[in-house]
């Protein structure tokens, strides 16, 4: 038993390197604005033709907004999931109590990470630092982790439910 409480700590942070990996390369000249919109131009070309440019701008910063929300969104999850899983060791409280902890600091831990993510765009040719980015990573992490635990709670009381019925 020993070892697999060893174990669980590692893999639980191991989802949560992965995420990271996947951000610190998008985070590279190489995924700016102008290199993503000419790599999206020529899709939409190549399936429906002509692209309005006006329409395609709007659609590609949406887009790429979206990937923001959505991306720290499941970052958050993981981080949620490797913090519930570390805090659990020493946890005194609740089981909500427990839950509530994990969702603080993996949408704290999002934040962080959307701050440096940031930063380090700051020093990047073609890349464009903003708070706003910063804003709608965490709005995606608060968002994801609420839904999250709706969904948690939501289980639970079907699990009660049908324990009593």
């Amino acid at each position: 038993m020993a070892n697999t409480q060893r174990l669980a700590l590692p893999i639980a942070w191991l989802p949560v390197f992965f995420g990271l990996s996947v951000i610190s390369l998008e985070s590279t000249a190489t995924m700016s604005g102008a290199n993503t919109g000419r790599w999206l131009l020529e899709l939409c070309h190549a399936l429906w033709g002509q692209t309005d440019g006006p329409s395609f701008e709007t659609a590609h910063f949406l887009l790429r907004k979206l990937g923001h929300f959505c991306g720290y969104g499941m970052l958050s999850l993981l981080f949620y999931r490797a913090w519930f899983v570390s805090v659990s060791g020493f946890w005194k409280g609740s089981l909500r109590g427990l839950r509530l902890e994990a969702v603080g600091l993996a949408v704290s831990s999002t934040f962080v990470i959307a701050c440096l993510d940031e930063w380090h765009q700051s020093f990047l040719t073609g890349r464009v630092s903003s708070i706003y980015d910063v804003l709608i990573d965490t709005a995606g992490a608060v968002l994801f982790s609420s839904i999250l635990q709706v969904v948690v709670a939501r289980r639970r009381r079907e699990i009660r439910f049908r324990a009593v019925g």
